[in-house]
């Protein structure tokens, strides 16, 4: 459990400054809280919210779709796996790694919109809800998006899990039926995000979020699985 840790720790470390950048998108929302009239601009804030919590998601899938990428660039994986750590060990710290910049992201949003939204009257307990929310996407996004990039580069792999995402979406338009939303749930999650209102404030689902946890371990499993077969030693452009 240690190594996992510790890579994780490792790869947050490395994305610094791509953690910060996402920050500063919090900052807006809290900029924009200092200098409007909460109670009269709580539609203009929730607006801003709902923007800046979709941006992570797409941090996760980039820090994703990139992380092994880099590491065989560097050639830091050679290091790391020649220390007895296998290759699962290495995609769960990697995995862990995407959760907690992703955690950082969440928690900080999740402070500045309680007291944004919660000034305006949006219940401070759904501001969280939609965070937990947000970060089982973002945990499951990143888990699809480190499967792919271990065969593809991370251009090719971003855009494979895009379409992976967008394909329940667009499937639940073609039929009608929004339950093919719940095959890959981040859309589900996206859609639960929009959807909130001051007169409906969330509208997730706990089932949902398992369903994200259960279908990162199925996709861990699923890039453990190609990883093994990877020759690591050849070198990346």
């Amino acid at each position: 459990m240690k190594p996992i840790v510790v890579i994780a720790i490792n790869f947050v470390r490395e994305q610094r400054w791509p953690i910060l950048v996402m920050l500063l998108y919090v900052l807006l929302l809290a900029f924009l809280g200092l200098t409007t009239e909460v109670a009269g601009q709580r539609d203009d804030l929730l607006f801003v919210f709902k923007q800046v919590a979709a941006y992570v998601v797409a941090f996760s899938v980039f820090f994703g779709s990139a992380a092994i990428f880099n590491d065989r660039r560097s050639r830091r994986i050679l290091s790391v796996l020649s220390k007895s750590i296998g290759r699962q060990d290495y995609l769960s710290g990697l995995i862990l790694g995407i959760t907690l910049a992703s955690a950082i992201y969440s928690i900080a949003l999740g402070v500045t919109g309680s007291w944004t939204l919660g000034e305006a009257g949006f219940p401070v307990r759904q501001v969280w809800f939609l965070m937990v929310c947000l970060l089982a996407a973002c945990m499951l996004s990143g888990s699809v998006a480190l499967m792919f990039s271990t065969f593809l580069n991370p251009f090719f792999a971003a855009g494979a899990t895009a379409a992976v995402m967008v394909l329940p979406f667009v499937l639940s338009r073609i039929s009608g039926n929004e339950m093919w939303m719940w095959v890959i749930p981040v859309d589900y999650f996206a859609a639960a995000l929009q959807k909130s209102s001051f007169d409906v404030p969330a509208t997730g689902s706990w089932r949902a979020i398992v369903l994200a946890l259960g279908e990162t371990l199925v996709f861990w499993f699923l890039a453990a699985k190609i990883f093994s077969y990877m020759d690591i030693a050849v070198s990346v452009e």
